[in-house]
């Protein structure tokens, strides 16, 4: 219908995300189907049950497309990468790289789609889900690394503490 967007329509967003992350799991190692469908659940917190009838058919597409390569192990379908899905992972990570780092340069554009207040609603919420990221990723680093992280994210913290302290009181007067 014009004007409104389909949850199919928004769904592919998310499939094409799903895309790469099932091709950076068969990068790491032979997959079954299943174990994809469970390892998307877990890392999602059961944020996403990843289908059967989701699945399946775009692993088809996958293999199509020379990403990656099913065969049977005798009971079940068993899914690796391809040279050219390699390639494709690759390139796809660097892009991701790319948005993320540039991520203040898409800031008018997400104002504009979802408004000034939704932004900063979900600007809350985006250091929220950072901070318990950082929490996470600290727990899988040797000492020395985990130090010099909190030590990079200290100095960015302790700048935007300042500049939050001085519009405050900006704010205040």
């Amino acid at each position: 219908m014009y004007g409104q967007v389909s949850s199919k329509q928004f769904s592919g967003t998310l499939h094409g995300l799903m895309r790469f992350y099932v091709l950076h799991l068969v990068s790491q190692r032979k997959y079954y189907g299943y174990e994809i469908m469970e390892t998307i659940r877990e890392k999602t917190g059961g944020a996403w049950n990843f289908s059967s009838g989701a699945l399946y058919p775009l692993l088809k597409r996958m293999e199509r497309d020379g990403l990656i390569r099913g065969y049977s192990d005798g009971e079940r379908n068993v899914y690796e990468i391809t040279e050219e899905g390699r390639a494709a992972l690759a390139k796809a990570k660097d892009k991701l790289a790319a948005l993320l780092e540039n991520w203040d340069n898409y800031r008018g554009l997400l104002e504009d789609f979802v408004g000034k207040e939704e932004l900063v609603r979900l600007s809350v919420v985006g250091y929220q889900n950072q901070f318990r990221f950082l929490k996470d990723a600290v727990m899988l680093l040797d000492r020395p690394e985990a130090f010099d992280l909190l030590r990079r994210v200290k100095v960015e913290v302790d700048t935007q503490l300042y500049w939050i302290n001085n519009k405050l009181n900006e704010v205040n007067k």
